[in-house]
């Protein structure tokens, strides 16, 4: 019977670290995808109004206080935007920091999988040189003369 690889133990709870570690990535990759596309949302309304505000004074003119109120959404909109753009970019570097530790993590994973293949290949030897001396000792006693009595 094989012996059991000595750091299975470490090797289990780097693989469980590495699992949690993937799971905070989806997570914040999809947090990183929703803030893009708010941020794509606040650009196409301010489009859209722009667009209106366009049509509207070019149609036939607009009071001053109105202008004045387009022009005082806008840049509410421009704030939003801007606060929108911080957002995403706090979370590619939320995403980015995870990933270098997911990539740490891996890496440990990955050296514990190839010290765990190399002892299989240690025990899996091992365990060939004693068949092949079992093999050998049955061998050499079916050879052997019976002492005659």
């Amino acid at each position: 019977m094989p012996a059991r690889f000595p750091l299975q133990s470490l090797l289990d709870h780097a693989r469980h670290r590495m699992e949690a570690a993937e799971r905070l990535l989806r997570i914040l990759k999809n947090k990183e995808d929703s803030a893009r596309q708010r941020q794509e949302e606040l650009a196409g309304y301010k489009c859209d109004y722009q667009q209106r505000l366009a049509d509207r004074a070019g149609e036939q003119g607009m009071e001053i206080h109105l202008l004045r109120d387009y022009h005082a959404f806008l840049g509410k909109l421009d704030v939003a935007i801007r606060h929108q753009e911080k957002e995403v970019a706090q979370a590619i570097t939320h995403w980015q920091s995870a990933h270098d530790n997911w990539l740490t993590l891996r890496q440990k994973v990955k050296a514990y999988e190839t010290l765990a293949e190399r002892h299989r290949d240690q025990e899996r030897r091992r365990e060939d040189k004693r068949d092949q001396r079992i093999t050998d000792e049955q061998a050499a006693r079916r050879h052997v003369p019976k002492a005659v009595l």
